[in-house]
């Protein structure tokens, strides 16, 4: 008896494994990039950025979006038979019951720094999809 509440106090404990937070792991990118001239940083963000705002100070924001969508397939519904005789070919109605039909999803990311003398300052992001983003 001591032997299985043991084993079942041990299975019940949370695993050690911790999750994996991407957008911190996003947000360190970005951090490690502060600093960077200009060149620099383009290159790290991977492409030209798709606006660019220039501010009364002198100073810039250079804005980068991503737009991903992927399709969530959804789960098929379970058939239920109602009426007849059982099992066999005694007639009844198979019903679809539960299910999701597959939905789009689309997720987005605005990644904007401030650049002051050429040089990163400063950077600000929003978005679900900003943990699918690979700069």
């Amino acid at each position: 008896m001591r032997k299985n509440l043991a084993l079942l106090i041990l299975l019940s404990l949370p695993g050690c494994a911790t999750p994996v937070d991407r957008t911190a792991i996003f947000d360190n990118q970005l951090r490690e990039m502060a600093g960077a001239p200009e060149a620099g940083l383009l290159n790290s963000m991977g492409r030209i950025p798709d606006n660019t705002y220039q501010l009364e100070d002198g100073s810039r924001i250079l804005q980068w979006r991503w737009d991903t969508s992927y399709v969530n397939p959804g789960t098929p519904p379970m058939y239920q038979r109602f009426g007849g005789w059982g099992w066999g070919w005694g007639g009844g109605l198979w019903v679809p019951v539960g299910g999701f039909p597959p939905t789009l999803v689309r997720q987005s990311c605005i990644v904007e720094w401030t650049m002051v003398s050429g040089t990163a300052q400063g950077y600000r992001w929003q978005g679900a999809g900003c943990q699918k983003v690979t700069p």
